[in-house]
């Protein structure tokens, strides 16, 4: 797998012609052009989908309102803004890309013959967005909370590039299967990497599910009783030892087995009424 960070002219402009602004500046600028152009700007209200399925092979049928952003200052500084955030994201995934290929193998167990394109806005947007049926595998990302925390922020887009392999699996199970992804690159893979537990960390709707999951993503590990206790101290996730004998058969699964698995056995994996929540 390979992740590539990209800025694209064309979708950058249309995030600032359609999303909110995120400057004074872009709203004035955007105010001119609907003005003078709007049956042009119109046109171009769809586009997106066009520019994510061909990205540098792109061409619009009109260039006029384009040409006019790209010639604008109001562009070019947000431009510069991007790149720099771009670069920020580049160089945190460069910086920690094998270790977490590395933990990513050995969690999946399965190779991901995809490469993924991160097209990175301007933060300000606060937006992801990809296209399922894409095969170009093409993410569009720009998050704002992104500058607090480089390596949590790399976090997330693995996660959603996971997401992205497994979105056509068990799909009328779609909650194990993203409480899954989540055990697997936000807690386990992000604790590896900093070597500090992060299974208090995720999608807040799934706690109580993966809290369930977890005895069995522990097998899935390939833990025994013995380490299973010290994972559970450590990430601070109590449940009682003695309920789960070990089920050794896991350890040689892949992930999409061990979704089966946890999909075909819910009935008794989800004891809702034996949780402390």
């Amino acid at each position: 797998m390979k992740i590539q960070f990209i800025v694209n002219d064309y979708l950058l402009a249309w995030n600032l012609l359609f999303r909110p602004s995120i400057s004074e500046d872009i709203q004035k600028l955007k105010e001119r052009l609907w003005k003078n152009y709007s049956k042009d700007y119109m046109k171009l209200e769809k586009e997106n989908v066009e520019i994510l399925k061909y990205t540098s092979d792109f061409i619009p049928d009109d260039d006029t309102i384009y040409n006019f952003i790209f010639e604008s200052e109001e562009f070019k500084l947000a431009k510069k803004q991007t790149e720099k955030y771009r670069k920020f994201l580049m160089r945190i995934w460069d910086s920690h890309q094998k270790e977490i290929q590395k933990e990513l193998n050995d969690l999946l167990r399965f190779k991901v013959e995809n490469n993924y394109q991160i097209m990175v806005i301007h933060p300000y947007f606060d937006n992801v967005e990809l296209l399922k049926k894409n095969p170009k595998k093409n993410i569009v990302w720009g998050k704002k909370e992104d500058t607090e925390d480089g390596l949590k922020a790399i976090m997330r887009i693995l996660f959603t590039v996971v997401k992205y392999e497994l979105n056509d699996y068990q799909i009328n199970n779609k909650e194990i299967v993203n409480a899954i992804a989540d055990l697997l690159v936000t807690n386990e893979i992000y604790t590896r990497i900093t070597g500090i537990t992060k299974y208090r960390e995720g999608i807040k709707k799934l706690k109580v599910l993966k809290k369930q999951l977890y005895p069995y993503w522990l097998m899935y590990q390939g833990a025994d009783k013995e380490e299973m206790v010290s994972f559970m101290m450590r990430d601070q996730m109590p449940f009682d030892i003695d309920k789960y004998p070990v089920e050794k058969g896991l350890r040689k699964l892949d992930l999409k087995g061990f979704i089966d698995f946890c999909c075909d056995n819910q009935k008794y994996i989800l004891r809702l009424n034996e949780l402390n929540k």
